[in-house]
C-alpha cells in the first residue's frame, strides 16, 4: 500500500512540475558563428529603474553560442501562457521571432544553414504561424513595406499595413480549421492584428501632419489622430494584454476623454496633469468593469504614473487609497506606498541623505562633502546623459554652483565608466554601484524623467523634482538662479 501511495505522489509531482514548466530544445544544422538568445516576455508590473514599475518583465531565460555546440536544452518555468522573444544574431542577420509558450510545452527549435529555422513537438504550430504572420513588431515590416523616414508621404505604407492585418485574419482563419487554438494564442492574434496597423496609421498621419519636421500639433491635428483612434479601437478579452501593441493602444484610447478635459502641458514631455490622472483614473475602472485583468493593469498603470512622474504626491496618495481597497493583496501597493514615503521626505528645506559614491580615481566622495558650494546634481541613467545639453549651463553658472553628474547606469563597471568621466572646472563625476543604485532609489528616489536636483551650499533641498524640458532647461536654470548668488 505504501508503494502505491508513493507512487501515485510521484506521479502527482511530476504532472504538477510539467503544469508549471515548458521545454525548449535549439538546435543547428551546421554549427558556425551564430548566437540565439530566448527572453520571457511576462506582463506583470515590477519595480523598474527610473520609471517605478514597468508593465512586462523582459528576461533571458536561455542563450547559445552555437560556434562552441550544436544544441542546448532548458525547462524553463512557466505557469500561464506566455509570449518570449527568440532573438538571432550570426551570418550577417539580426532577427527576432515571436514565441508562443504554455506550460507543459515541449519544443524543438532548429536553425537551417540558410538561416531558417522551423519548430517541431508540442503546439510547434502555434510558433510556426507566428514565424510567418508575426514579426516582433509593426515596425520591422516598415522596410519590406519601402517605408522612408525622409519621405513626407508614406500612404502607400498605410495601404500595406491594412492589406497585412486582412492577410493575418484569413490566415488565422484558416489555421483553426486544422489547428485547435487557445483562447491567450487567438487573444494575442487578434489584438495585435487589429492594432498594430492603426499604431502605423498614426506613426504615418503625424509625419504628413509635421512635414518632417520638429513641430507641436495643432489642436485640430491631435483631434484627427484622437478621433481615429476613438473610432478604431476595440476592447478584447483580458488575454490581449499579451500583446504590446494592444497594451499601449489601450492605454492611448482610454487616456484621450480625459486629455480632452483636461488638456496636456506642451511644455514639457511628461504633461498629464494631476486632474487628467484622476479622471482617467475614474474612466478607466468604469470602462474596463467587466475586463479584471486589463482594469488591473490600467489602474496599477495611472497610479505609477501619479507616484512618479507628479512632483507632488497628493495625487498619488488620494489613487493608493482607493487602490487599496480595490487590491488589497496588491504588492504594488506596497511598492507605491513606499515611493510615496521616499518622495514626501525630499521637500525643499530638506538636508540631503549623505550617500557614499566613488570618483574616477576611485577614491569615496560622501554627498555631505559637497557642502560649502551650492550643487546641480544629475542622475545619469547612461554614460554622459544630459553633459552636452548642460554646457551652455556650465559655462554660466560654473563658478557659482558645482555640478555634480552621478551614473546610476546598472551593470557599467567603474573602469568602464571613468574612461568617459572628463573632469572639468567646476564638474564632478560620481559613480554608483549597483547596491549604492539601490540606496538612491530609497533616499532620492531617483526617476529618469527628474533627473535634476538643486541644493543650496549648506546641502538644503531647494528643488528635488526638476525635469528635463526641450529645447532648453529653463525650470533647472530658473532654481539655479536661486542659489547662483
Amino acid at each position: 500500500m505504501k508503494k502505491i501511495t508513493l507512487l501515485i505522489l510521484t506521479l502527482f509531482s511530476f504532472s504538477a512540475f510539467a503544469q508549471n514548466t515548458a521545454t525548449i530544445t535549439l538546435t543547428v544544422s551546421k554549427q558556425g558563428p551564430v548566437n540565439v538568445t530566448l527572453i520571457s516576455e511576462d506582463v506583470r508590473f515590477h519595480p523598474n529603474l527610473g520609471i517605478g514599475l514597468a508593465d512586462a518583465k523582459l528576461e533571458p531565460v536561455m542563450a547559445v553560442n552555437f560556434a562552441e555546440k550544436a544544441s542546448e536544452k532548458a525547462v524553463i518555468q512557466l505557469n500561464k501562457p506566455q509570449m518570449m522573444r527568440l532573438q538571432y544574431s550570426g551570418n550577417g542577420l539580426n532577427k527576432t521571432w515571436m514565441l508562443f509558450m504554455q506550460p507543459g510545452d515541449d519544443l524543438t527549435i532548429n536553425f537551417a544553414e540558410n538561416n531558417d529555422i522551423t519548430f517541431t513537438g508540442k503546439n510547434a504550430s502555434y510558433q510556426t504561424f507566428l514565424k510567418n504572420y508575426f514579426l516582433e513588431n509593426q515596425y520591422q515590416y516598415l522596410p519590406v513595406f519601402g517605408y522612408k523616414p525622409s519621405q513626407v508621404d508614406n500612404k502607400s505604407v498605410i495601404a500595406q499595413s491594412d492589406s497585412l492585418k486582412k492577410v493575418r485574419l484569413e490566415a488565422y482563419e484558416k489555421f483553426k480549421t486544422a489547428n485547435p487554438t487557445v483562447p491567450a494564442f487567438e487573444a494575442y492574434v487578434l489584438a495585435t492584428a487589429a492594432t498594430e496597423p492603426a499604431i502605423t496609421r498614426r506613426l504615418i498621419q503625424e509625419r504628413i501632419m509635421r512635414r518632417n519636421r520638429v513641430a507641436q500639433l495643432d489642436a485640430t491635428q491631435r483631434k484627427e489622430l484622437e478621433d481615429a483612434t476613438l473610432a478604431d479601437f476595440k476592447i478584447m478579452p483580458d488575454d490581449a494584454l499579451l500583446s504590446q501593441a494592444y497594451r499601449d493602444e489601450l492605454r492611448n484610447w482610454v487616456l484621450i476623454p480625459s486629455t480632452r478635459k483636461y488638456p496636456l502641458n506642451a511644455q514639457t514631455r511628461y504633461e498629464i496633469s494631476p486632474e487628467a490622472l484622476k479622471d482617467v483614473y475614474a474612466f478607466s475602472k468604469e470602462q474596463l468593469a467587466q475586463y479584471p485583468k486589463q482594469k488591473e493593469y490600467l489602474l496599477t498603470y495611472w497610479l505609477n504614473y501619479a507616484a512618479t512622474a507628479i512632483p507632488d504626491v497628493a495625487t498619488a496618495k488620494a489613487l493608493l487609497e482607493d487602490f487599496k481597497t480595490t487590491y488589497p493583496q496588491s504588492e504594488n501597493a506596497a511598492y507605491i506606498a513606499k515611493l510615496i514615503d521616499t518622495k514626501s521626505s525630499l521637500q525643499p528645506g530638506t538636508q540631503l541623505a549623505d550617500v557614499t559614491l566613488l570618483a574616477p580615481d576611485s577614491s569615496a566622495v560622501t554627498v555631505a562633502s559637497l557642502q560649502g558650494k551650492p550643487v546641480c546634481m544629475v542622475f545619469s541613467f547612461s554614460i554622459g546623459q544630459h553633459e552636452p545639453g548642460l554646457k551652455a549651463l556650465e559655462d554660466k553658472y560654473g563658478s557659482k554652483v558645482n555640478f555634480v553628474y552621478v551614473s546610476v547606469a546598472p551593470g557599467i563597471p567603474l573602469s568602464t565608466w571613468k574612461q568617459y568621466a572628463k573632469e572639468r572646472q567646476n564638474v564632478k563625476h560620481l559613480w554608483a554601484s549597483d547596491e549604492n543604485i539601490e540606496v538612491l532609489k530609497d533616499k532620492y528616489a531617483i526617476d529618469i524623467r527628474y533627473p535634476f536636483l538643486v541644493a543650496d551650499a549648506s546641502g538644503k533641498i531647494i528643488n528635488r523634482w526638476i525635469p528635463q524640458e526641450f529645447p532648453a532647461n529653463n525650470t533647472l536654470e530658473a532654481e539655479m538662479q536661486k542659489v547662483a548668488k
